[in-house]
């Protein structure tokens, strides 16, 4: 499995979001997402902006498309559009849904729901095709931050007294909808340890 070295600032995800509007041509919205974050650099506003246009976006035509995605983020509330974004960016890579699996829901069926960050480095390490130390530790780093983007995981302290906990998401019910039609009824449960139904 490949590493998840990418990190996606959410705040511009959205700002980025919100000038996809359906026909818009790739390249006029491409554009204009240079053009509206003008304080990043030009390789980190390129990285962005094939991360949304691939990662959120449909094309149809080098046109902007309504896409799944995007009917259940265009009509959402702003705190909505919040989760969507951190869910959608959380089932990029194929991590977050096997730490669920293996670290978060067994630590809450044990009524146990500290991890150590041990827990989640050995967990990258066996599953990432990389020997690269610097690899590896980014990749569990944007791992931590996905899971505590989906409500999965809550992090306290900082470096060694940093403490990770185990904890049931709780998206809201436009959030669970977007994540039953693109993987079915398991998916919500599958990446933010929520409670079934």
């Amino acid at each position: 499995m490949r590493s998840w070295t990418r990190t996606l600032n959410l705040d511009d995800a959205h700002t980025l979001l919100a000038l996809a509007t359906p026909g818009l041509a790739l390249e006029l919205w491409t554009r204009s997402c240079h053009q509206s974050l003008p304080r990043l650099s030009p390789a980190r506003r390129r990285e962005l902006i094939r991360m949304v246009r691939d990662d959120f976006l449909s094309w149809e035509d080098g046109r902007v498309e309504l896409g799944l995605f995007g009917q259940h983020y265009s009509p959402a509330s702003a705190s909505v559009q919040v989760e969507l974004v951190a869910v959608q960016w959380a089932l990029t890579h194929p991590l977050p849904l096997i730490a669920v699996r293996e670290l978060i829901e067994p630590a809450l069926a044990a009524r146990s729901p500290e991890i150590s960050l041990s827990q989640f480095t050995l967990l990258v390490d066996q599953s990432l095709a990389t020997s690269s130390a610097a690899s590896l530790r980014k990749s569990r780093a944007v791992l931590l931050g996905a899971l505590e983007g989906v409500g999965a995981l809550v992090g306290s302290g900082t470096g060694k007294h940093r403490r990770l906990f185990a904890h049931r998401g709780n998206p809201a019910a436009a959030t669970r909808r977007y994540l039953t039609e693109r993987g079915g009824p398991s998916l919500p449960a599958a990446l933010t340890a929520c409670s079934e139904g």
